[in-house]
C-alpha cells in the first residue's frame, strides 16, 4: 500500500501551511494531516468514505493525533461523534504511515541539528517544521512552496482543503455552481491549474 502525499510550506509566513498523507482502499480515502491552524498546528487522522463512488462522501476525522481514539463526522457546523471508520486491520498501517511520514518529512524545535540548519538558511522555526533537506523537492515559484508526490490526487486535496480545521483553505465553490467530487459528494473545486492526479 503506497501512500501519496501532499505538502504546502510557507517559508515567509506560517511556515508549515499543511502536510497529509493518505491511502485509497476501494472507493473510500483515509489518511492523516497537519498544519497551521491560528498559530497552532492541530493534527489528525481521517477518512473521506465513498470518496470515488457515486454516493455523498463523509468527512470524518479523529478528535485527537490517535487513530485508536474518539473521531467525528463533520458536517460543519453539527459535528457528531462515531467510531473510527477505518477498518481495523488499516488502522495499524496508518500508524505506522504516519510514523514513517513525520520522520520522512517534519522536525520539531527539540531537533538542534534541524534548527541549526534552518537558522543557517535564514528561515523561522515553527512548532511543526519541513526538514531542510527536503525543501528542494519543493516547487519554489510561488509564495507557499508546494511538493505533491506523482500520482497524488489533487481533488482529494482540493476536498480536504474545503473542511479541515487547517488555516491552508479553498474558498467554498459559489452557490450557483456546486461542485461535486468523482463520488457525486459536494466538495470545492480544484484550484485552477491543477486538476486530478500529478
Amino acid at each position: 500500500m503506497e501512500p501519496c502525499s501532499y505538502l504546502a510550506y510557507a517559508p515567509r509566513g506560517a511556515g508549515l501551511a499543511a502536510a497529509l498523507f493518505y491511502v485509497t482502499a476501494g472507493d473510500h480515502i483515509y489518511g492523516w494531516y497537519t498544519g497551521a491552524s491560528s498559530y497552532t498546528y492541530p493534527a489528525a487522522f481521517f477518512a473521506l468514505e465513498n470518496f470515488y463512488s457515486t454516493h455523498a462522501t463523509v468527512f470524518s476525522r479523529s478528535l485527537e493525533n490517535d487513530i485508536y481514539g474518539p473521531w467525528v463526522v463533520d458536517y460543519s457546523p453539527v459535528i457528531t461523534d462515531i467510531r473510527s471508520p477505518v477498518p481495523e486491520p488499516l488502522d495499524h498501517e496508518l500508524e505506522r504511515l504516519q510514523g514513517a511520514f513525520a520522520r520522512e518529512w517534519l522536525f520539531y524545535p527539540h531537533d538542534r541539528e534541524e534548527v541549526d540548519e534552518y537558522q543557517a538558511l535564514g528561515l523561522p522555526v515553527h512548532p511543526v517544521n519541513i526538514r531542510a533537506r527536503q525543501l528542494h523537492r519543493f516547487a519554489q515559484d510561488q509564495p507557499t512552496w508546494i511538493y505533491a508526490l506523482a500520482g497524488t490526487d489533487l481533488n482529494v486535496v482540493s476536498w480536504l482543503k474545503g473542511v479541515w480545521p487547517l488555516d491552508d483553505r479553498d474558498p467554498p465553490p459559489p452557490a450557483s455552481e456546486p461542485a461535486e467530487n468523482s463520488g457525486g459528494g459536494k466538495a470545492p473545486k480544484v484550484s485552477p491549474g491543477r486538476s486530478g492526479k500529478v
